[in-house]
Order: structure tokens, then sequence, then C-alpha cells
């Protein structure tokens, strides 16, 4: 019993020297900056509440007030105006003194608000705020609150490892995140849900780690049977993202789809493109990898040729009518008939398998280890 006893105070030792070990090595930023506009012309802004407006590189407070306010906003040839008020700087900061207090549009956002004129002379619009609050904002829009509490909270742990890991690739740019599909779908205040925000809550500060560093945690929502090996689409090279086999997505509704599509319209998005195509011939499928996703695609005009990577031509032609690469296509008559498995580009966890491990009582924790092989789940203080 002594012998135990000592055995499991040296290994919680280990323990914590290790997750120290880890965080060390992580970037954390002391806020997460999300751009919810980007080349816009305009932007309704409303405040509720007494606030501060200061430049962003010297904090010097170049205006404030005690009262709410509501306000159009426009850049200008030496700045930005604001109602009719002109700052003549690039960039202001603005900081409501409580919070959630921040409207642009109709959503409700905590934290502060970030307006840039760029160089383009448009407007951008960045959120900065917690990571958790963040989060919030998120969790909602990318897995159902109604969904099993296991499998919410392994959506919060990828979806926090991913956010700080655009946030450590994207350090020094103005934003690290987009609000849309392009990063995480970000919905701010009213996003947020009780059962959403009590996964986040419950997992609070656990992160993905592999080699001692932040792993990219891809996600999807169906994988349609095995997941697929990042470097496939990605210059990444990571064992946790080499793709496995996944027996649990089999009653997702995405896992089969079929889709039949004008070749017209396949022309016309081609050519807007910039790809000078005639009228289309043929559509065939060049190369299959190990996930049983297609590589390439070949098309074949009255004009040309075309050779296109599946990922652009799935992107080209809509990722939510060509769910995923994992298809095969056939020509009759004036159209392109798709079928195929699975909805999204397969890497990393599979939502709707995550959904169905939850169901069969399996933990968070174990949900992630099934699809990030090797990889290491570490908390960190924030």
């Amino acid at each position: 019993m002594k012998k135990s006893i000592i055995l499991l105070i040296v290994f919680s030792l280990l323990s914590i020297t290790i997750s120290k070990a880890y965080s060390a090595t992580i970037f954390i930023p002391d806020k997460i900056r999300v751009a919810l506009l980007d080349d816009a012309s305009d932007m309704i802004l409303s405040v509720r509440g007494p606030y501060r407006i200061e430049t962003i590189q010297t904090n010097e407070l170049i205006d404030k007030g005690n009262t709410s306010f509501n306000v159009h906003i426009t850049p200008s040839n030496n700045g930005i105006t604001f109602g009719k008020k002109e700052f003549k700087i690039y960039a202001i900061n603005i900081i409501p003194e409580h919070e959630p207090a921040i409207y642009l549009g109709k959503r409700l956002y905590k934290g502060s608000l970030q307006i840039v004129r760029t160089s383009k002379g448009k407007l951008r619009a960045i959120n900065i705020l917690n990571l958790e609050d963040y989060l919030k904002g998120v969790l909602y829009h990318e897995v159902s609150h109604r969904w099993p509490m296991e499998a919410i909270k392994a959506q919060a742990i990828v979806s926090r490892t991913f956010a700080l890991y655009q946030a450590e690739q994207n350090k020094d740019k103005h934003y690290y995140l987009t609000s849309d599909v392009s990063s995480q779908v970000y919905g701010g205040v009213y996003a947020e849900k009780y059962r959403t925000n009590k996964a986040i809550q419950e997992t609070k500060g656990k992160v993905l780690i592999y080699r001692k560093k932040i792993l990219p945690a891809f996600f999807h929502a169906t994988c349609g049977g095995r997941t697929e090996d990042v470097s496939m689409l990605w210059k990444l090279n990571l064992k946790p993202l080499k793709g496995i086999r996944c027996p649990y997505c089999a009653n997702s509704p995405h896992f089969n789809w079929e889709r039949k599509v004008k070749l017209t319209d396949i022309k016309e998005v081609l050519v807007k493109e910039g790809h000078k195509v005639s009228d289309l011939k043929s559509i065939s499928i060049k190369g299959i990898d190990r996930s049983g996703r297609v590589k390439d695609i070949i098309i074949k005009a009255n004009n040309k040729k075309l050779v296109l990577s599946a990922k652009d031509f799935r992107r080209i032609i809509g990722s939510t009518l060509i769910k995923s690469r994992n298809f095969e296509v056939q020509i009759k008559g004036e159209y392109a008939y798709f079928v195929g498995k699975g909805w999204g580009h397969g890497v990393g966890m599979c939502q709707w398998g995550a959904f169905t491990m939850a169901k069969k009582r399996e933990k968070a924790d174990d949900i992630l280890k099934f699809y990030y092989p090797g990889a290491r789940i570490s908390r960190f203080s924030s």
C-alpha cells in the first residue's frame, strides 16, 4: 500500500511537470481577435451604455460617452467617419464599460470592437474578447445543443484547440479568425445556449497537444466511413491526422448523398473562376486516395481539357452542393449526376461519429483519442 501511494505521488508530480511543459510551448493570447466584417463599404454600430474610444497602438483616448449610441460608419479619405465625427486615423478601438454592449447589425457581442480602414479604402470590424466567451458564440453553430453532452464537450475541446492553433498561425496579423465557415462560425451572444456553455465550462482550458505543440484540430460533419489524411489537403504531416476507419457515422443524414447539376451551371461557375471553357463534354475522376476520396477531376470541353484538384472543384461548384470529395460522377444528357458519401473535408473529428460514440456512453476524452490518435489532451491555465 505504501509503495502504491509513493508511485501515485511520483506519477502525479510527473503529470504536473509534463502539463506545465506543454503549456509553456502553447501560444495563449490574452484575447481572441475575430473578423466580423471585411471589405465593408459601411456598417451600423450600436453601443449600450458608457464607452470610450482609443487608438489601437498607443491606447490614447480620443472620445468617450456616458450614454448609448447608434451610428453609421463609413471610410473617409483621411480615416473613419463615425456618424457626424471624423477620426483622422486608420483604426479605432471601441471599449464599452459593461458587456455585452456592442451591436453590429442585429448581433450582440461581448468584448471590444476594433474598426479598421483598410488599404483598399474599405472597413474591417474585429471583435476582441476572451477565448471562452468566443467559444460560447461558436459551439451552437458547430454542434447541436441537443446532442449528448460528451459529444458537445468533445466539440468544445476541438473548437478551443482550433482557435488557439489559428491564433498562433496568425499572431502577426490584424485578426486570428473569421466568423464564417472558413474558420469557425461565430454568432456572438445570441448563439449562447445553456448546454453548450456548460460544456465549455466543464472543459475549460482543455486542448489537444501533439509533440508539445497545439494540434490543428480540424473537424467535419460526416466522414463517410474513413477520415482523411491531412497531407492530402494541406502541407501538414501529423500522426493524429493521418486518417482512421470510422464505423460510427453510418446513421448520419449526410452519410450518403446525391446531386444532379446542370452542365451549363458548372460551366458558368468555371468561367467565373477564370477557366475559359465552352460546352462541357465530360467530367471524370483521376485518382483515388487511401481514404476513398477523389484526388483530381478531368473536365473536357469543346475547346480544352481542364484538370482540377477535387478540393478546388468542390470549392468552385459549392461545398454544400458537392458535400465531400468522396463521390462518383456520371454525365447523362445535360446533367452531371454525383453520388457520394460524407460531408466536409474529412480531416480530424467526424462530428456525427462523435455523436454516436457519445450515445454509446463514450466520454469526450475517449472520443478525441479515437479521432486524433497520438494526440494528448492537456489543460492550460488562462
